[in-house]
Order: C-alpha cells, then sequence, then structure tokens
C-alpha cells in the first residue's frame, strides 16, 4: 500500500469522501462502522465519535485492528449507500514537515484532524529525573554524548504507547545523543498494562517509560520529562480518514463537531475518563460509555441530562 504525506489544509474539505459502497450514488447514512486500532487514544476517540454521532440518529458500530495499515485494508470493503465507514487513527506527521503533512495512503482521505499533537515524552518520578540532571552535570562537561550516556546506565526504559514504526527512530535519536537504553517493550495496553506502568514509575527507582505528553498520569502523578532532546522523534495526530468512493456532508461535519474539541488538554481529559471508568468499582456501574458521553457533555456536544457522572468513583 503506498503512503504519501497529506496536507494539513485538508481539513477545510470537510464534505470528503466517507461512504465505501460501490453503486457511486451518495445516500443518507444510517449506519456508520469506525475502524480503529488499539492504541488507547484512537480507541477513545472512537467511542466518542460513535456516542455523538448515535445521538444523532445514527447506528454506530466499532471495529478493532491490530495497526493502522490493517485500518486503511477495512476501508476498502464495500458497503450499502447508507452505511459508511470511516477510520480512526494516529497518522505520523511527514519529517521535517512545515505544513505538518500526515503520512497515509494515496486512496484514503482525511475527514477530520484533531489539534492535539501527540508527541512522546521520556517521563519519569521526581526523583529519578532529578537524578537523571545530576548524572549529566556530574560527567564530563565537553562531552555530551559521555554526559548523556552516564545519565542513561541503569535506568529502565518502558515502551507503552509507542507505535511499533516510531520505535526505530525514536532510539536513533537517543543514540545520536549518547544514550542507547534497551526498551521493555509492552503489548496492548489495557489497564491492567496501565495500571502496572504506573505503578513502576511512582515506586520503581529509575524507571521510565515513553509516554504522550498529555498522557493525564504525568500531571495526575507528578511525572516529569527527562531532560533529552526530542526534536527528531516523531510526532503525529488521530485523524478520521474516509475512502475515495462517495461523500456525506452531514456526517463530515458531525465527526468533525468532535475533533475540533480534541486538542491536547481535552484530550487528556478524554483519556483520564476513559481509564477512570475502566477500573471504576462504582455500584452504579459506571462504564467507558458513560465516561466518554460525560466527555462530549462537557463540550457541550451532548444534552447533560443524558449522561451519566460518576467519573470520581473509582478504586484509587
Amino acid at each position: 500500500m503506498k503512503f504519501s504525506p497529506k496536507p494539513f489544509g485538508a481539513l477545510a474539505a470537510v464534505s470528503l469522501l466517507l461512504v465505501g459502497c460501490s453503486s457511486g450514488q451518495a445516500a443518507d447514512v444510517e449506519q456508520l462502522t469506525i475502524v480503529t486500532t488499539s492504541a488507547v487514544l484512537d480507541q477513545a476517540t472512537s467511542m466518542a465519535v460513535s456516542q455523538y454521532v448515535q445521538d444523532q440518529g445514527i447506528t454506530a458500530e466499532i471495529q478493532d485492528h491490530e495497526d493502522s495499515d490493517a485500518v486503511f485494508e477495512a476501508l476498502e470493503a464495500e458497503t450499502a449507500d447508507d452505511h459508511a465507514v470511516i477510520g480512526i487513527v494516529t497518522a505520523q506527521q511527514e519529517p521535517d514537515s512545515e505544513d505538518q503533512e500526515l503520512q497515509l495512503p494515496d486512496d484514503v482521505e482525511i475527514v477530520s484532524q484533531a489539534p492535539a499533537e501527540l508527541g512522546l515524552a521520556a517521563a519519569a518520578s521526581t526523583m529519578t529525573s532529578a537524578q537523571f540532571t545530576r548524572d549529566q552535570q556530574e560527567s564530563t562537561e565537553d562531552d555530551a554524548a559521555s554526559e548523556l550516556q552516564a545519565a542513561c546506565d541503569g535506568l529502565t526504559w518502558i515502551h507503552a504507547e509507542t507505535p511499533a514504526d516510531e520505535v526505530d527512530t525514536l532510539t536513533e535519536g537517543l543514540a545520536e545523543q549518547g544514550c542507547s537504553p534497551e526498551f521493555e517493550t509492552t503489548a496492548v495496553v489495557d489497564t491492567a498494562v496501565y495500571d502496572d506502568i504506573t505503578g513502576r514509575l511512582k515506586t520503581e527507582p529509575d524507571t521510565v517509560a515513553m509516554l504522550y505528553s498529555l498522557d493525564p498520569i504525568i500531571v495526575d502523578q507528578g511525572l516529569t520529562a527527562l531532560d533529552v532532546e526530542t526534536d527528531s522523534w516523531s510526532r503525529s495526530n488521530v485523524v478520521a480518514v474516509a475512502p475515495d468512493h462517495d461523500d456525506d456532508e452531514v456526517l463530515a461535519q458531525d465527526i468533525t463537531a468532535v475533533f475540533d474539541e480534541i486538542d491536547s488538554e481535552s484530550a487528556t481529559e478524554l483519556l483520564r475518563g476513559f481509564h477512570d471508568s475502566r477500573r471504576s468499582v462504582s455500584d452504579l456501574d459506571y462504564e467507558v460509555d458513560h465516561a466518554i458521553r460525560h466527555w462530549l457533555a462537557q463540550h457541550d456536544l451532548l444534552d447533560s441530562d443524558t449522561v451519566t457522572d460518576n467519573s470520581t468513583d473509582t478504586d484509587e
């Protein structure tokens, strides 16, 4: 599958191609299938779009796929005229792209792009971060590579949400600075894995996790980012994409209504509610759907009277 960069300016064309049907005729969409990956923000965004369009009277379902390539392949399936298929994925920005162009296949179009930029941070406890800085300062001042290598020695590094195709770029960027750590790579970051990483960062000295800078645990657990150069690390955005077949302006507007709200701050809120609801022990059975709807109501996308809010009732 051939990939080419997609310009940020493509967002202006919100009447882009949504319905994967064979007849070539536009129809009112009654059913929406969202295909997405296991990445947490992809999942949470897909649920937000699903809940919102269902409130507009459209039946919606979410299908999970292993990675973005599988999502793009799923977009090629033919459906009925009233059945739309979109993909929600995290797409990398083209390296050194001034226009924030995204690497996407030629045969998909951007329906909407969230303003939140996903940049990775080497997150650690304040104690680990302070020790890291001291180790740098105590090393040979005229050899930056030696300084960083000395600071990196003895640290345990964890890849949490790092996409597989970004790992090499990140590792190479660290190596150029003189840091060549061995990473522990997690599987799908479900609630148990996420909580385990959180616990290790809080209780195990010299532990570092590669997290998106908007991840709520960085703020909630008082973590800080290590002082390493991150300019060469990949950055990405969550986008809704659709096959190059037919258009439905109303559905595109509904999707964009949700995506426009996902800046860095609200993405952190969305992820916090997503994680908290998954570990909830509320007697009222506070589910992920409730957390998503609460987030939508906070952004005036749903009537608050239709929302259950037990978001603070967790096991922590």
